[in-house]
């Protein structure tokens, strides 16, 4: 009775805890809220380029909202269309006398990503075309940032500053010496020539056809990077080029000669510069400022009856219901949701995946194509929309695709591990009872045999043919004309255009509007789909019961970071996948 009691009270002690906790923050976020000044005039808008930018509004945790509203700030992550609107809507804004753009690009698994960066720029580009000034001030430059900042009409660099410009490289690690130095067995089947997931598994080196698409891409993606900055600060390409195959680095005074930057100076002579521009005095600090996720959350939707709705898959597509990456169960609903809302007039898928599993990608790819019978449904590729990420945008309406992103990718594979032999070295001795041969198939203690390879390689060609189906269907092709385009290979956005792979050149915001367009819709507002947590979530998130999104890595940890999670993602019951051959990281 005793105990029964002692269970009660720590019951009751844990859900006032709770509620306690609950309304501490409720108060402090409407506290912060309260005490929000209204947006005067000579007001200046910044953005924080070391804050990610994501495509989906992130999962939070308790612990970083309660920090941030501790601490006065809107949050931790940006999303691309809050960056993008607030931009674009700051520009008309007669309150708004600047902008101010400060950091250096922190990019984090999806986040900030080069197609992301690329319609930032965009709206950098137009708000500097309404005439008001766009200022940045740096103590280094790396290409991301200056990508992003290169239309700003002022870019101060710090006197002992350097701008890096040495190139774009894409890194892969291979497993398989280390795999076979700790007894670690690995089998794969594929369909697809350039399907070369499996690679890294099994091979010791880059193969020709890998390094043959990573040229490709790279030179495509460069060609853009460095016409826009050329384009945006006067600069002739082929100068560019020169210091990039040169020593790849400019000191300050050498960038401002070169047209790279257009002043040298220190923190406060910018400061006092956005002090006149705000009509701030010299010796009071600049109060009337507020950073683009403050100043979308100003904005009201035009009021509309019709609605396009903003449906994300952001992540390694899973089977199940999976938040943090794309979880068929979980998309599939919000597909058919929004199939079923009448105030929901048209869909913009927004895929930002390298794909993953064959037979989840499959669940979406089918919510989507009935969804496409019904709604005009467009489908908005981001930094990587490949393999299973293309498969689920093969049946929309419309593709838009940066010239910067990566796709394609139309392959399967089969990958198996074992341990046998670990286990072996360590005395581990397997004994099995089984009711048919194949009943222990999945077992990570023996390999497979060459007849459940077979099997196997009869599955990944059966999946890849449908893949390719699907693509013909959505895409009107030819089914050779398909096969021609896919064996695995990855493209860029700019390819992908070429080869009829995707329709259109444009981002999400413009997705949304061709949406719009479709659906005969002159106003409309915007609905994102994407379930809030409830104070149970982040509170059980906080406990480390659920797992949580990846924290931003150093830069020299990225490539391992990368790798474990490349290991991590095989999670297939069956083993076969449409993912992209690599987790893909260009800097």
């Amino acid at each position: 009775m005793i105990g029964f009691l002692k269970q009660v009270l720590a019951g009751l002690v844990a859900l006032s805890l709770f509620f306690f906790l609950g309304l501490l923050f409720l108060g402090m976020i409407l506290g912060t809220q309260e005490m929000a000044p209204p947006i005067e005039k000579k007001t200046l808008l910044t953005l924080d380029l070391q804050v990610p930018i994501a495509d989906r509004p992130p999962v939070e945790r308790f612990a970083d909202l309660f920090d941030d509203a501790l601490q006065g700030r809107a949050h931790g992550t940006y999303t691309l269309r809050e960056v993008v609107t607030a931009i674009d809507e700051a520009a008309g804004d007669g309150r708004i006398s600047g902008l101010f753009i400060r950091g250096n690009v922190v990019r984090d698994g999806y986040r900030s990503g080069w197609a992301a960066l690329r319609e930032v720029r965009g709206a950098i580009e137009r708000f500097r075309a309404s005439g008001k000034p766009v200022v940045t001030w740096q103590e280094n430059l790396d290409e991301a940032t200056l990508y992003v900042v290169s239309p700003a009409d002022r870019i101060v660099l710090h006197p002992l500053g350097l701008v890096e410009f040495n190139g774009l490289a894409a890194e892969v690690l291979y497993f398989h010496d280390a795999f076979e130095k700790y007894g670690i067995g690995v089998q794969a089947v594929r369909a697809g020539r350039y399907k070369s997931a499996v690679e890294p598994f099994l091979a010791s080196r880059m193969s020709d056809e890998n390094r043959e698409q990573l040229t490709a891409l790279l030179d495509d993606f460069s060609a853009e990077m460095t016409g826009a900055i050329a384009a945006s600060r006067g600069i002739g390409k082929r100068r560019l080029q020169v210091v990039s195959r040169g020593e790849g680095v400019l000191a300050a005074p050498e960038a401002e000669r070169l047209g790279v930057v257009t002043a040298v100076a220190h923190y406060d002579e910018v400061l006092a510069y956005l002090k006149e521009l705000t009509g701030t005095g010299a010796d009071e600090p600049i109060e009337r400022q507020i950073d683009v996720g403050g100043y979308f959350a100003t904005l009201e939707e035009k009021g509309a009856k019709g609605k396009v709705a903003v449906i994300y898959a952001e992540g390694t597509i899973l089977s199940g219901d999976d938040e943090l990456e794309v979880g068929a169960d979980r998309l599939a609903r919000l597909l058919r949701k929004a199939r079923e809302d009448k105030t929901v007039k048209a869909v913009v898928l927004r895929i930002n995946s390298p794909g993953g599993s064959a037979s989840a990608a499959d669940v979406i790819g089918r919510e989507v194509e009935r969804l496409r019978e019904k709604k005009p449904l467009v489908a908005s590729m981001g930094t990587v929309a490949a393999s299973g990420g293309y498969w689920i945008a093969a049946s929309a309406d419309e593709i838009w695709v940066e010239p910067n992103s990566l796709t394609g990718s139309i392959g399967v594979f089969g990958l198996f591990f074992n341990v046998q032999r670990l286990a072996e070295e360590h005395g581990l001795n397997r004994e099995v009872v089984r009711t048919s041969r194949r009943a222990d198939f999945y077992s990570l203690f023996r390999p497979k045999t060459a007849e459940e390879l077979a099997t196997v390689q009869r599955i990944v060609d059966a999946i890849y043919e449908a893949f390719i189906g699907r693509v013909a269907r959505g895409r009107g092709l030819e089914p050779a004309r398909v096969k021609a385009l896919a064996q695995g290979r990855v493209w860029s956005g700019k390819r992908a255009l070429e080869l009829g792979l995707a329709d259109r050149a444009g981002g999400l915001r413009e997705a949304i509007a061709a949406a719009a367009e479709r659906a005969g819709l002159e106003g409309y507002s915007v609905l994102e789909y994407q379930r809030a947590e409830s104070w149970a979530d982040l509170l059980l998130r906080e406990l480390g019961l659920v797992p949580e999104e990846g924290d931003a890595r150093e830069p020299g940890m990225e490539s391992l970071w990368t790798a474990l999670r490349q290991l991590r993602r095989f999670t297939d019951p069956r083993g076969v996948h449409a993912r992209m051959p690599f987790d893909l990281s260009i800097r």
